[in-house]
């Protein structure tokens, strides 16, 4: 506990290596990723989006699991065991539906939060359904939002977290390789975009079916930087190895010092002034 900065909340990016369909394999990796996060003290580790399956659209009902399926058991137990909050992408049933996913549990082992990813993209159309914008959700570790993969191409997918005062968004994500490149640059557009930081989660490895290899380029952005005249990278508070490997990062953030910093900026009161004058509504 900082006097002028408040609590310290420590936040987790876990870059995954996920074999596709090896559900036991992946949740064992998982353990000993989470298990090295809790070793260095994270009160919030996030793994990737499907982090125990990957994402294949011929096994995918076979992969998905439900909202109290072993997955996301895995999840409450790590989360009981280890006492700290988790993030991840789950492959999730639900009726006729399938859901690029994302849950939020706490160290007590309850879900506290869902999101449904909503930019799906028209060829997965068929097999993914459409999930709509995120609510935050309010805890002990800052109140977050929740994004997975796709939506971080996006800005309308994650505006509505400005307006709803978030601390934090959470991006777990599965990008193929090829498509890489502007990763670094979104990461810090969306941060910046909603006044907060943000935790992108990703995976490595190889899925097999498209036959490309996932992105990893796991990274913590603090969107509050304004003056980086000094230090181009500023805002880059952690971030994973080029080259596809597993790997833990961590960074430091004060939410009620940020707080302040946030208060003193003209964004929210922008956005809502610009919104009811240029679209004829609220924001």
């Amino acid at each position: 506990m900082s006097l002028f900065r408040g609590a310290r909340t420590r936040l987790a990016a876990l870059q995954l290596r996920i074999e596709p369909g090896q559900r036991d394999e992946n949740l064992a990796r998982a353990a000993k990723l989470l298990s090295t996060a809790r070793e260095r003290e994270a009160d919030l580790a996030c793994l990737p989006a499907t982090f125990a399956t990957g994402l294949n659209f011929p096994t995918l009902r076979t992969d998905a699991t439900t909202e109290d399926g072993p997955v996301v058991e895995f999840l409450a137990e790590q989360a009981r065991t280890l006492g700290m909050h988790i993030a991840a992408g789950v492959l999730l049933s639900a009726g006729r539906d399938v859901f690029d996913a994302a849950v939020l549990v706490g160290p007590g082992g309850d879900p506290l939060g869902w999101y449904h990813r909503a930019c799906v993209w028209a060829g997965e159309s068929e097999y993914i359904s459409t999930g709509s914008p995120g609510e935050v959700i309010d805890t002990p570790v800052g109140r977050i939002g929740l994004q997975v993969s796709y939506d971080l191409r996006f800005p309308e997918a994650s505006r509505q977290y400005l307006a709803q005062d978030a601390d934090l968004v959470v991006c777990v994500a599965n990008l193929f390789g090829p498509f890489s490149h502007p990763v670094r640059s979104l990461c810090r557009a969306r941060a910046a975009d909603n006044e907060c930081a943000l935790v992108f989660a990703s995976g490595v490895g190889e899925n097999r079916f498209a036959n490309m290899t996932y992105v990893g380029r796991s990274m913590i952005v603090d969107g509050l930087v304004q003056d980086a005249r000094e230090d181009q990278d500023a805002d880059v508070l952690a971030e994973a190895d080029p080259g596809g490997q597993e790997a833990v990062i961590h960074a430091d953030v004060h939410w009620r010092q940020r707080r302040k910093v946030r208060a003193g900026l003209p964004f929210h009161d922008d956005l809502r002034s610009t919104w009811t004058t240029n679209h004829g509504g609220p924001a």
